[in-house]
């Protein structure tokens, strides 16, 4: 995987949005498997990967990753706390929005991109979320 690529795809992102926080996760074996980050005080990388190795995300126990599955579109939850469609993973990393990107390559989703926001909501405009999956729909091929 090319770090440097993903990098460069989450600056951005960040750009776009203005959050720090933004993340590739692969879709391996039927679980989030994380690949990469942005490194920010918040959250960082060796926090985050080890969390996913202790609190493994299962696609068939996640009603918004099954949904991403299948429906192949993204997701943007503004305030993760008053959406049904929340999953404990991001109680558990303190995310208060996400915008979930499905990289999408041979009509299959490979990974996702996320983009949260931790200890503050954004509420993602409808622009940002079309210019964050235009940028990831860029890189899918280089990731």
């Amino acid at each position: 995987m090319a770090y440097d690529i993903l990098d460069e795809l989450f600056e951005k992102i960040s750009k776009v949005t203005s959050l720090k926080d933004v993340a590739y996760h692969q879709i391996k074996e039927g679980k989030l498997n994380p690949i990469h980050k942005t490194s920010t005080d918040t959250l960082g990388i060796d926090k985050w990967k080890s969390g996913h190795y202790a609190n493994p995300v299962y696609i068939k126990d996640t009603f918004v990753l099954q949904e991403i599955v299948r429906t192949k579109e993204y997701v943007a939850i503004s305030d993760t706390k008053n959406d049904t469609r929340s999953s404990e993973a991001f109680f558990f990393f303190g995310v208060d929005s996400n915008l979930i990107i499905p990289v999408i390559k041979n009509d299959e989703v490979e990974g996702i991109v996320c983009t949260v926001s931790i200890n503050e909501i954004h509420n993602f405009t409808q622009e940002e979320i079309d210019e964050c999956v235009k940028l990831v729909n860029d890189y899918k091929d280089k990731l």
